[in-house]
């Protein structure tokens, strides 16, 4: 069995569920500083729950440890992890910067333990489908790769929890950032590096230092274009899709946390069914890093890309011109 930590129960009390229902996974201990969430946890899951993360860190039966709170504090909470020896595991984004995110591969490295990031779309059926038909070339060559997040979000969401979404320091950005990290995670799995970025952003309808709209156009490594829209100002029910089209086939996805999918190309629908994907979560994925020594769908320079091309659309909006997509 696998021992797992899980630090931050906002979306971590999610995950800490998942690993108990994960063969392979044993939930250990919950961390989390706010006392009454964490004795709800607790209680609910029938497992041991502290406020001081040493605690966890100092236990042997802890291989590996979710880091699931603000953005802004993963590097620093990983780092510390990794220094214990213990694997490490960050909810989207890995953090708010590649310098953070250098010093949590740096620390990993040098800790021989893995190094992670949760995006929960990497694991639907047919995305993976989607993203192996790119990596063989079946839609042909790359021409447009499209993602769209569309939501809405009350001023009051930015205000819960301490207010730490919406700023620079914790969040790392805004609708891009938060909302926007797995479909920009997306974006690169299907059509690899971005090499220069376009960026517009604005604020119309919250008071937050970051953007509540986010837009930009992408260039990629292969000549493929990109295009991104990402908003928390969407009156309607939101949509979270993906489009990629090559000179032989395409694919729309109306919706990239189920993965239904639209096929267009000979063949391409057949091929795509063949298509197995062995893992269904983070959870599952880390349990077979760690048995079978398989790598992890998103290690921590995968992730990091993703942070990457956030800091480069947000200098292009800064400086009102496309930029090149730092290494």
């Amino acid at each position: 069995m696998v021992g797992f930590a899980v630090v931050g129960l906002g979306m971590g009390r999610n995950r800490s569920r998942m690993i108990q229902d994960t063969d392979g996974a044993e939930l250990k201990i919950v961390v989390d500083l706010d006392e009454t969430r964490l004795r709800d946890v607790s209680s609910e899951l029938d497992v041991g729950g502290t406020t001081d993360l040493d605690a966890a860190l100092d236990r042997d039966d802890v291989d590996v440890v979710l880091v699931m709170t603000p953005s802004g504090t993963h590097a620093e909470l990983g780092i510390r992890a990794a220094r214990a020896g213990k694997h490490v595991i960050t909810t989207k984004p890995m953090d708010v910067s590649t310098e953070a995110c250098d010093r949590l591969i740096a620390a990993c490295d040098e800790a021989g333990v893995l190094c992670g990031v949760d995006y929960v779309s990497r694991y639907v059926d047919n995305n993976w489908r989607v993203a192996e038909a790119m990596r063989q070339g079946w839609l042909g060559k790359p021409i447009l790769g499209e993602v769209r997040f569309k939501w809405f979000r009350a001023q009051s969401y930015f205000e819960a929890s301490g207010g730490w979404r919406g700023t620079w320091k914790m969040d790392g950005g805004g609708s891009l950032a938060n909302q926007g990290a797995h479909l920009l995670d997306v974006l690169c799995w299907f059509m690899g590096d971005a090499v220069s970025v376009y960026g517009e952003m604005a604020i119309m309808n919250h008071e937050i230092e970051t953007e509540d709209i986010g837009l930009a156009i992408v260039n990629f490594e292969s000549g493929a274009k990109g295009t991104i829209v990402g908003t928390t100002t969407f009156p309607a029910s939101p949509y979270f899709s993906a489009e990629v089209h090559g000179t032989t086939g395409g694919v729309l996805i109306p919706d990239v946390l189920t993965g239904n999918v639209q096929i267009f190309g000979e063949g391409l629908e057949e091929r795509l069914a063949a298509v197995e994907n062995p893992l269904k979560n983070i959870v599952q994925d880390a349990v077979s890093a760690v048995e079978r020594k398989t790598p992890l769908r998103v290690d921590g320079r995968e992730g990091r890309r993703t942070v990457a091309l956030l800091e480069a659309i947000y200098t292009s909006a800064r400086e009102g011109g496309p930029i090149n997509v730092g290494a």
